[in-house]
């Protein structure tokens, strides 16, 4: 269960980034948002691809969906 925490804390990171790129007032700050929105993102889908690795699985995963990203 801890490893749910930890992809919630980051999601909530990434909304955070996402709603200060929206919200920024100047190219800069919106560049510099979205990097920030980028990275926990990255953060977010690698906490989920450990939480759900293959051999917890009962069935197996083809190799595409396993390669699948969250948008």
């Amino acid at each position: 269960m801890n490893q749910f925490l930890t992809v919630s804390y980051a999601l909530q990171r990434q909304q955070i980034a996402v709603e200060r790129t929206l919200g920024a007032r100047t190219e800069e700050q919106c560049r510099r948002a979205a990097r920030w929105a980028e990275a926990w993102h990255k953060l977010v889908q690698r906490k989920l691809d450990q939480a759900y690795t293959p051999r917890q699985r009962s069935w197996p995963v083809p190799a595409r969906a396993a390669l699948r990203t969250l948008h």
